[in-house]
């Protein structure tokens, strides 16, 4: 088993925290208890949305009962320097996470290391971002919002609880996690939630438009800089967005939205929806300030508004994501 030493993935522990846009983990384990179990390793799914890892594990009365962990995207392992050498069938671990909401025998990943605990093969609580910071040897690179950004160490949080109407509240309480998530399926989200994601976005100038590539679900959304340049937007999952400057700030307006869900836990969403989002650049070019605010008429009394910041870090890169029906639900 090949130890990966300090290897510090923060999207094992921060980014389950949020509602994002694969599936929420507080929807599906209990992040106020940890569970640690020691097992040996006899499955392994190194795929995206989530990595899994399964384990063997003895119950203490002679009894093996076989576990679940759930991890971060693949991507990100693969950022932090974990691939496929770093474990391996038959290497016992032990693996520290928040259990189950629902009594299944799965974890949700912070920390796992060898049985002894000597080797760290993944350590999720030693930073936010899981990026390192920006190299002011760099700052020639620096060229407005147009590049590569990660998670800034906040990721996407709602300003205020949702505030909804009758209808969505009857919805939410109808919705199963484990049978209604399109994610489980492979099923991208509709805005905003495909943009509520804790992964690398890619902003493109191509003059009379903005290109946004979101690694998450390889999404790649148009922004338009003329309001006028679609006579008649035909409504899609990503909706029409139409964007504007305001100093060093991207307003960005979308329309036209065709998908049924606002986030991930249930909460539906009409055609009337309108979302307007806000990226505002730091004076020394190195962050984001992200604010998206939505408004339904049908569904929401007041409007949802989600933050987070987004960090410049050089290197980095869009991958292909390929989410793998199974390795994530």
């Amino acid at each position: 088993m090949r130890s990966i030493a300090g290897t510090l993935l923060a999207g094992l522990f921060v980014h389950p925290l949020t509602a994002s846009a694969h599936h929420s983990p507080v929807t599906f384990y209990d992040l106020s208890r940890t569970t640690e179990i020691e097992g040996v390793v006899t499955g392994i799914s190194l795929r995206n949305p989530h990595i899994r890892i399964t384990l063997m594990v003895d119950g203490g009365d002679g009894n093996a009962a076989e576990w679940e962990v759930e991890g971060d995207t693949y991507n990100n392992l693969r950022r932090s320097g974990f691939d496929e050498a770093s474990l391996a069938i038959g290497d016992r671990v032990r693996a520290v996470g928040a259990p189950s909401r629902f009594g299944r025998n799965e974890i949700v990943l912070t920390r796992l290391s060898s049985s002894a605990g000597d080797e760290v093969l993944i350590d999720g609580l030693a930073t936010l971002s899981g990026f390192g910071g920006i190299d002011s040897g760099d700052e020639a690179e620096l060229r407005g919002i147009f590049r590569v950004w990660v998670n800034g160490g906040r990721i996407h949080g709602l300003r205020e609880p949702l505030s909804v109407t009758p209808p969505a509240e009857a919805a939410r309480a109808a919705w199963d996690p484990l049978a209604d998530d399109p994610s489980l399926r492979c099923e991208p989200p509709g805005m905003p939630n495909a943009n509520l994601n804790p992964y690398p976005i890619e902003f493109v100038d191509e003059g009379d438009r903005i290109i946004l590539r979101i690694e998450e679900w390889d999404t790649v959304r148009t922004i338009y800089l003329d309001p006028d340049a679609v006579d008649t937007p035909q409504p899609s999952r990503l909706g029409y967005s139409v964007g504007r400057w305001e100093d060093s700030t991207l307003v960005i307006d979308t329309t036209h939205v065709d998908h049924p869900l606002l986030d991930d836990e249930g909460t539906p969403m009409s055609d009337q929806a309108r979302i307007v989002e806000r990226y505002t650049l730091s004076e020394d070019d190195t962050r984001l300030d992200y604010e998206v605010s939505v408004t339904d008429p049908v569904y929401l009394l007041e409007p949802a508004v989600w933050t987070a910041v987004w960090a410049w870090e050089p290197g980095v890169r869009i991958e292909p994501f390929e989410c793998t029906v199974g390795s994530g639900e």
